[in-house]
């Protein structure tokens, strides 16, 4: 497939670029991902963050490039100590955890397959298999200043040390981040407001006694280390240091999550990671919008959250919600109603029966030779060069329908189509 000219709309600069990648060659493309906590089997919300990140994986392999996406699974945190230790009590190991989330992934793994989302051609890292990796890392960063061990223990990056080298912190959420606010001591917890920007924690002391974050302590869950102490990783350098592992210390191509995760998750990594190689930590920034449910974000915080189990008991098929995300732009906000997904499921269906009807054991051969339509494929490549599925849609839609053009032609655009869309129609 030749080149065409991507253009990504870039959280970092707020604005829509021309898509240029680090490599001096311009063919491979380094890809991250922000993947699941997996305390929890992932939402609804968080599988459409990982649907676009598949079609946008396609849509660079169909622009002609080689792609590397790398993809962490958070399996040590806040939210995964916790669960364990609900479930296994205040004395929880490590293997103990290692049991509950491995179920977790499990479960993801399937939603992947289901949503057919190409596991193959991403590289999964679990947190708790690159613990070195990530202390390493923190070592680093206190020998350049950057971070520090405080009184209770625990390793904290420098916020007022990097503001003052770099000078532009919280610049995703937007420029003068800092203006008027003052920067709070420390916070040991993932999550935060940003209105609250703070030192924020390398490395926790385990909490043993309970705390608001952490009411039932935090069990036997850490690692030893001889200049940190025992511990474990905090949320945010996890990702950092998944990052420098698999692509070293150049700047990435693209780096991409949900909306959420811009601050403070986001705004962290880009702030560790150039404290630590004083090089541009990502080229383009995208975030996936909101899924809601009554006007609310669909989050397991606010228990009004659907799995993809929840939609296969119901008899949807998964593909029919990969179907009405490709009807969205993925920036935007997208309500979910069941009268939706229930329109989604009777279109996909009504696609796959018009293409079968096409595929006929003769014209199935025959459409095994056949070119794509090239006006057909010229709509389509401009549609995906801007990410806009919807207009990709359409366009198989009307080659589909157009009656001009052979049923062998129409296989073989469909096909090609179908490359970046994955909704198996043949």
């Amino acid at each position: 497939m030749e080149k065409i000219n991507l253009t990504l709309s870039n959280t970092l600069t707020r604005s829509r670029q021309d898509f240029t990648p680090v490599d001096p060659a311009g063919r491979q493309v380094n890809f991250y991902v922000c993947g699941p906590t997996v305390y929890e089997r992932a939402h609804m919300g968080n599988l459409r963050t990982y649907l676009f990140a598949d079609i946008l994986r396609r849509t660079l392999r169909f622009a002609g490039y080689r792609v590397k996406t790398v993809m962490n699974i958070t399996d040590v945190d806040d939210k995964t100590i916790a669960a364990a230790v609900k479930k296994f009590g205040k004395q929880a190991t490590v293997g103990e955890l290692k049991q509950l989330t491995n179920q977790i992934y499990r479960d993801f793994t399937q939603d992947l397959d289901d949503l057919n989302i190409d596991r193959a051609q991403f590289k999964f890292v679990r947190v708790t298999d690159v613990i070195p990796v990530i202390r390493e890392f923190i070592i680093k960063l206190k020998a350049k200043g950057y971070a520090y061990q405080a009184e209770d223990g625990s390793t904290y990056f420098d916020l007022k040390k990097y503001e003052q080298v770099f000078g532009r912190y919280g610049e995703l959420v937007g420029e003068k981040f800092l203006a008027g606010k003052q920067i709070q001591s420390r916070t040991k917890v993932d999550e935060y407001d940003k209105q609250s920007p703070s030192d924020f924690v390398l490395w926790k002391v385990p909490v043993k006694d309970g705390s608001i974050n952490s009411p039932q302590g935090e069990g036997k869950i850490s690692w030893e280390d001889p200049e940190l102490g025992p511990g474990r990783p905090g949320w945010h350098i996890e990702c950092s240091a998944i990052n420098r592992r698999e692509f070293g210390d150049q700047t990435i191509d693209i780096h991409l999550g949900g909306v959420d995760l811009i601050f403070p998750h986001h705004t962290n990594e880009i702030a560790q990671s150039e404290a630590l190689t004083s090089q541009p930590f990502v080229k383009y920034w995208l975030h996936t919008g909101h899924l809601t449910v009554d006007g609310q974000k669909m989050a397991k915080s606010l228990d009004n959250f659907l799995t993809l189990s929840d939609l296969i008991e119901k008899k949807i098929n998964p593909l029919a919600y990969r179907y009405l995300i490709l009807q969205a732009n993925y920036k935007q906000t997208l309500n979910f109603t069941w009268e939706s997904l229930t329109a989604a499921q009777k279109g996909y269906t009504n696609l796959k029966t018009k293409i079968a009807k096409l595929n006929k054991p003769a014209t199935r051969l025959t459409g095994l030779f056949a070119k794509p339509d090239q006006a057909y494929l010229a709509k389509f490549t401009e549609a995906v060069s801007r990410l806009n599925t919807a207009a990709a849609l359409a366009t198989l839609q009307a080659a589909l329908a157009d009656a001009a053009l052979s049923p062998a032609t129409r296989l073989a655009t469909i096909r090609v189509f179908d490359q970046v869309l994955g909704l198996k129609l043949i």
